[in-house]
């Protein structure tokens, strides 16, 4: 049985702190891990904001706190209690709920918490706002709740569940102008690969219908310079639809149908890089922002096969022999995942070599991490902290270097730039590619969502440029 398709509209990126005379509550809207959560909770304080609350920047001022979590490691999950702990001690009478991946897979341990008031389980998550408004009129009335999660569902302890449906979300968008914006299409994730369990914490892939997520498109382009299409398996778009489309058609109905100037995609699996896509951004290459985030996770075929991934090395390698074809300047970037159980010092040393003859230029290193209810905590030969910490520590400094050789290939040339603020006295913004570009101090002619060509003199700090704009 196909689920209805999910209902998301777009969240504008850093959205403006305003005050609304009719409520006088402040929210303080933390976010950790990837896009897909950066999504969600600039809805989520879109969603707020509509109804009425401050949304400030600082928890000290706050009435209330929300923690979006990432479960994606132990260290992510600890990074949320230690906030969970410093906000309650800095600012104690602000109200501390919990949501995100966290707070789906590890409500029982959250709710334990003396620091915690209210947990909100993704599936959940589209009843966030009413739910704070009843955590709050407790507060203020001093009713003690039932219990920390919303009413119906039951307290999970270590990833114990099911696979849920995604929550069917309808956030509102505010009406501001911005440099770029990310569009959840797509949620959940039916892939169970032996270390993750954010199949779990997301539930099952579901999609936005295309004809909604074309109208949010077309809104958000007249307010924006550009969208990121973003989803925990954006390459399954469709797939559980009535009436199945694919991503790449999609791509094309965003190309043809708006005028929106710029296009980016947050990450896609290796085996989702169609020839169709390529073609279809190949054609419309002047609005196509050509970095591919393409998830690795070890360059060592037998890690790849133990890690349940559905691709061989040798088939990685032909995806990024397309993508230049197409695409001969683009930066393929990847995450990588040092230590997994059984991972020998050759099979380290073979995916260490194999992201150097592919010269790829980043990695997101996620050290592996033992994660509750995945077939990969019961497999033999778990590496210690010591040998995973120092194999991650070669990766993240390999990604300096790659990144480093990368961006000297445009030293001197002239690349267009979004501009996105103005941060000490000096705009900063993204290459198509997605270099992180500095301008030179006082130029006061550039704004928000401006595109400018910029010629690029060379390196400015850690993976940084800087710029010279050009009009």
């Amino acid at each position: 049985m196909r689920s209805p398709p999910l209902q998301m509209k777009g969240a504008i990126e850093n959205p403006v702190m305003v005050s609304v005379e009719k409520n006088t509550k402040k929210v303080f809207v933390k976010t950790l891990g990837c896009k897909v959560n950066t999504f969600d909770s600039q809805a989520i304080a879109n969603q707020l904001h509509q109804a009425g609350y401050t949304l400030t920047e600082s928890h000290l001022t706050a009435d209330v706190h929300i923690i979006n979590t990432c479960s994606v490691t132990a260290t992510a999950e600890k990074e949320a209690r230690y906030l969970l702990r410093r906000y309650r001690r800095e600012n104690p009478a602000g109200l501390n709920v919990v949501t995100g991946c966290y707070a789906q897979i590890q409500s029982a341990n959250l709710e334990k918490m003396r620091e915690v008031d209210f947990v909100v389980p993704n599936e959940a998550k589209t009843l966030i706002e009413p739910l704070v408004k009843n955590v709050i009129h407790a507060r203020e009335t001093g009713v003690e709740l039932k219990q920390k999660l919303p009413e119906g569902l039951k307290a999970v302890a270590d990833n114990r569940q099911g696979h849920f449906k995604v929550s069917h979300t309808l956030f509102d968008t505010p009406q501001v102008n911005r440099a770029r914006a990310f569009l959840k299409i797509q949620d959940g994730c039916n892939g169970f690969c032996a270390y993750c369990q954010i199949p779990y914490a997301r539930g099952a892939s579901t999609s936005v219908a295309p004809e909604q997520a074309l109208a949010e498109v077309k809104k958000i382009a007249a307010q924006t310079a550009e969208i990121v299409l973003t989803g925990i398996h954006l390459g399954d778009y469709g797939e559980d639809l009535a009436d199945k489309v694919n991503f790449a058609s999609f791509v094309r109905r965003i190309f043809e149908e708006t005028k929106l100037p710029r296009l980016r995609i947050s990450s896609l699996e290796p085996s989702e890089v169609s020839a169709e896509l390529l073609e279809v951004l190949h054609e419309h290459a002047d609005r196509f922002c050509d970095h591919f985030h393409l998830p690795l996770q070890s360059g060592c075929g037998e890690t790849l096969k133990r890690m349940r991934r559905v691709y061989t090395t040798e088939e990685y390698a032909n995806t990024l022999k397309r993508i230049r074809t197409f695409f001969p300047y683009a930066q393929i970037s990847a995450d990588i995942i040092p230590g997994f159980p059984g991972e020998s010092q050759e099979a380290h040393q073979r995916s260490v070599d194999f992201i150097k003859q592919q010269q790829i230029a980043d990695l997101h290193v996620f050290p592996y991490s033992k994660r509750p209810n995945t077939a990969a905590v019961k497999m033999p030969e778990h590496l210690s902290p010591e040998i995973i910490r120092t194999r991650a520590a070669e990766l993240r400094g390999l990604a300096t270097e790659l990144w480093s050789n990368y961006a000297q290939n445009f030293y001197s040339l002239e690349l267009p730039v979004l501009w996105e603020r103005s941060h000490k006295g000096r705009w900063v913004g993204k290459t198509t590619n997605y270099l992180p570009v500095v301008a030179p101090e006082n130029r006061t002619d550039l704004a928000t969502g401006q595109i400018t060509l910029a010629k690029i003199i060379g390196l400015y700090g850690p993976k940084q440029l800087l710029a010279n704009p050009l009009h």
